[in-house]
């Protein structure tokens, strides 16, 4: 299957697949700098792929379309405005891609952005060739003009000069931008819903426009034009709508919503909805079944076109990004090793769902930060959060809990019910009664997902006008039908790329002992090349890592702003001691070891108070025993500290001698030479003087 941005070579070119289905492949030549869109059929390229005269290779642009521009940059505006311009005609496939129908979104574009011809051509080239994402559409304008400075205009004002009106014009100052946000906070932005008309009424009296005022009062002022294009530039139509409907109103009357229905989705993976929820069963322990572990966790991905149940995650951990990661992770990816983990053995046509789709909708609780930014810019899936007021957003993934945990409930044990524990005599307390680990429960779930995907029949689905009336609404057989008649709109990026760009991220600090995150040391090859660990170091101090909640043994260097980019860095020997557990693990351990080093605090502390007042027992003591002396004969006493060393050594000698004594054995063995050495006695008397002790034996040679 020729899925949309697979990139092959080709005869000495490289093409990137735009679109396909069961009948044609449209395709662009990624290096030609004035390629259009080419369509071939399908079973040409199956033809080539066969003999191998098409072979998939990697993108060699991922690494543009993985590259934000920089907040704020120029290189955002145009990004910004391209995007705007063309994602409404990118979006009308396959017709963009044919030279009949395409002139007339191209008219579209060219009046709505006021663009010129070959500028539109030039965007679509570059959204097509770059990664057909937003961030292909990039400007890469960091090393050029003044980027993020507008320019100011003080003694005239932008633009060509006037040809009818009178007068020449006011430039818009700091001064009149001021004003001008003052109107329209008071006129406009509030829920008065005052017309554009007043508002510039306001803003001419503001001014200082004389009253009454005649027509040539007006020739000098900050037009309309002036005044709307500030407003609508300043102010997004989001914005405008909240302020002047009301949050509350604009949550429930005036946001999008996407609705449940398959008649707002073309194909399987357009659409994506993620929802978690605490299950109705209590477990016990894997390790000890006489504790019981509460509750789990589960999250499920449905695909709104074909209802199938596309990933999922049973776990431990509260409904956070971390466990949502793993329910993308585990729709990206492939099932039958999924399911190996759980002993269970299927077949890639039992569970074929995977890849990213185009569109995922869940709550905002998890579908926001650094996460949602990678997605959406770089794996050009749009995420949507579901606001306060709107629980029908998600209502297929709602409904496939109470789907799901209606099969469960006979089969289990410690269900909860309705019942509050003890309000009633006799009561019975349903937390007593779990028999199932969390590895039993998966595997339970994992069974009903697999029956629910190729056996269910969903009652309520809304055929679509496309879909044959004859077809089973089967999950699976729904989707197998889309992948084959509806357009591929599921993408096929690197696994390992996609999740380790999920992974949370924080700042690592270069040291002398490796890179230090969380305690632990890390080190990588690269970092010893570029003399990071060296003493001299004198380069950045911190560096931004990918790390894995779920182990602690590798991390993810990233050494520049590209999501493409990144270096794994393995635990080093110096924090062995923390290898092979989990970060949440390691952050127990470590305040074990704070909470041990307070209590050893004190105990240090006390131990060295204790030592204080021993030594200066010690102290006084001998001060007390010191006898008193007159000054000659402290004259005397210094006279005689030879003599007195000496004297008090032989008495030191004596004292050990005394102490170390014991009873000698008075019977003498019998030794026989065997050298014919002289057998006679030696003296074990130790030397008093040091040029003895130093005197060599004349038979130590």
């Amino acid at each position: 299957m020729f899925m949309p941005n697979d990139v092959y070579s080709w005869d000495q070119q490289r093409i990137r697949i735009l679109w396909s289905n069961q009948q044609a492949v449209f395709w662009i030549n990624i290096d030609d700098d004035r390629a259009l869109p080419r369509v071939s059929s399908k079973e040409e390229f199956e033809h080539l792929l066969a003999r191998a005269d098409l072979k998939l290779i990697a993108d060699p642009y991922s690494k543009f379309s993985m590259t934000p521009p920089r907040k704020g940059s120029k290189a955002e505006q145009v990004q910004e405005r391209a995007w705007t311009a063309i994602q409404s005609a990118v979006e009308a496939v396959p017709e963009i891609y044919k030279r009949q129908t395409r002139g007339a979104y191209l008219d579209q574009i060219r009046k709505r952005s006021g663009v010129t011809k070959q500028t539109v051509y030039r965007w679509l080239r570059r959204y097509w060739q770059f990664g057909m994402c937003k961030n292909s559409l990039n400007g890469r304008y960091e090393n050029s003009g003044a980027p993020g400075k507008p320019r100011k205009f003080t003694n005239k004002r932008s633009g060509a000069p006037r040809t009818r009106s009178l007068g020449t014009g006011v430039p818009i100052t700091d001064e009149t931008k001021s004003l001008f946000r003052v109107v329209i906070e008071k006129c406009l932005l509030n829920e008065g819903k005052y017309e554009f008309d007043y508002a510039y009424n306001q803003l001419l009296i503001a001014y200082g426009v004389k009253i009454p005022s005649k027509p040539e009062d007006l020739v000098n002022v900050p037009t309309e034009r002036q005044f709307k294009y500030f407003y609508q530039k300043e102010y997004s139509s989001i914005e405008v709508t909240k302020r002047r409907e009301g949050e509350i109103n604009y949550l429930k009357d005036f946001s999008p919503s996407l609705g449940t229905s398959t008649a707002e989705v073309s194909g399987p993976g357009y659409l994506y909805q993620i929802d978690a929820t605490i299950a109705d069963v209590y477990l016990v322990s894997e390790q000890d079944r006489t504790e019981i572990i509460g509750r789990p966790t589960m999250y499920f991905v449905i695909d709104v076109f074909s209802r199938a149940i596309v990933g999922m995650y049973i776990g431990l951990e509260n409904a956070s990004w971390v466990s949502a990661m793993e329910a993308l992770g585990n729709a990206m990816t492939d099932k039958v090793a999924y399911c190996a983990k759980h002993d269970i053995e299927i077949t890639p046509e039992f569970w074929p769902m995977q890849g990213l789709p185009e569109h995922i909708i869940g709550d905002k609780g998890e579908m926001l930060g650094r996460h949602v930014e990678v997605l959406s810019k770089s794996f050009h899936v749009e995420i949507q959060n579901t606001p306060a007021y709107r629980a029908d957003w998600k209502g297929i993934v709602e409904r496939y809990f109470r789907t799901v945990q209606t099969k469960m409930k006979p089969f289990v044990e410690g269900y909860v019910t309705k019942n509050p524990i003890g309000k009633k005599r006799h009561g019975n307390d349903y937390r007593q009664d779990g028999v199932l680990t969390l590895k039993e429960f998966s595997k339970m779930i994992i069974k009903i997902v697999l029956h629910y995907n190729n056996d269910h029949v969903v009652s309520t689905y809304d055929i679509d006008s496309g879909v044959p009336k004859n077809l089973p609404a089967n999950p699976l057989t729904l989707w197998n039908w889309g992948i084959k008649y509806r357009t591929g709109l599921l993408r096929r990026p690197d696994p390992q790329l996609v999740i380790i760009n999920l992974l949370p991220h924080t700042n690592a600090t270069v040291t002398e002992h490796g890179l230090k995150l969380f305690g632990c040391y890390y080190s990588c090859k690269q970092a010893l090349d570029w003399g990071w660990f060296e003493e001299n170091y004198r380069g950045p101090k911190t560096v931004t890592v990918a790390y894995d909640l779920y182990s602690t043994n590798v991390i993810y260097l990233r050494p520049s702003d590209s999501y493409a980019e990144f270096i794994p860095a393995h635990l080093t020997s110096r924090s062995r001691a923390y290898a092979d557990i989990t970060v949440w693990e390691l952050w127990a351990a470590q305040d074990m070891v704070l909470d041990v080093a307070a209590t050893s605090k004190l105990k240090k502390r006390s131990g060295s108070v204790n030592l204080v007042n021993d030594l200066q027992q010690i102290k006084d003591e001998s001060k007390r025993q010191q006898p008193a002396y007159s000054k000659s004969e402290k004259i005397k006493r210094a006279k005689g500290i030879s003599k007195n060393k000496r004297s008090e050594r032989q008495y030191e000698r004596q004292k050990k001698i005394g102490n170390s004594a014991v009873a000698q054995d008075t019977s003498i063995a019998t030794v026989t030479p065997i050298h014919g050495g002289n057998s006679g006695k030696k003296s074990f008397k130790l030397p008093a003087r040091l040029k003895d002790l130093l005197k060599e034996d004349k038979s130590d040679e």
